[in-house]
């Protein structure tokens, strides 16, 4: 019985939490053997002042400090195969991304241990500004004018085995 009422409660939660319609994650929740689909994907809308995103510049380590820890370095790594990393954040994966014009879109797992609960998600950040040094993205989720600065981490070079 459990099986079948957690899933009504998520999705009856979800709507009345989302009354305005609009979704900003993709995600699904995923308990023991049920998969419930929670809300829908938001689709990126090109806007009049979207810039120019040259994909080549887009791999690579982009951190930026974590908030209240100045020496502690979040972020992505982001591969030319279309897989991505998560940098020092435990609580999210990523596991790919992808570019449509300029937003990118960071797909992976979100969990929280205690709960044993893993969610897909999907990060939609639209990118501002994006040189070989810096990239400056609004994630969708956050307030109007707010800008997230990423910096490009130097390539640790790899040791060589004797």
């Amino acid at each position: 019985m459990t099986r079948t009422l957690l899933p009504a409660i998520l999705l009856l939660a979800v709507a009345c939490n989302n009354s305005s319609g609009d979704a900003h994650k993709d995600s699904v929740a995923v308990t023991d053997e049920d998969t419930v689909f929670i809300e829908r994907p938001v689709e990126p809308v090109a806007t009049l002042d979207s810039v120019h995103i040259d994909s080549t510049l887009l791999p690579g380590r982009w951190v930026q400090p974590a908030e209240g820890v100045d020496t502690l370095m979040i972020g992505f790594h982001i591969r030319k195969d279309g897989k991505a990393s998560s940098i020092h954040l435990e609580s999210l994966k990523y596991q790919s991304w992808r570019l449509l014009q300029d937003t990118l879109l960071l797909h992976g797992l979100a969990g929280y241990s205690r709960a044993d609960t893993v969610f897909l998600q999907t990060d939609t950040l639209l990118i501002r500004e994006l040189s070989d040094t810096a990239l400056r993205v609004h994630p969708v989720n956050a307030a109007d004018g707010h800008v997230e600065t990423f910096k490009r981490q130097a390539s640790t070079p790899s040791r060589k085995k004797k």
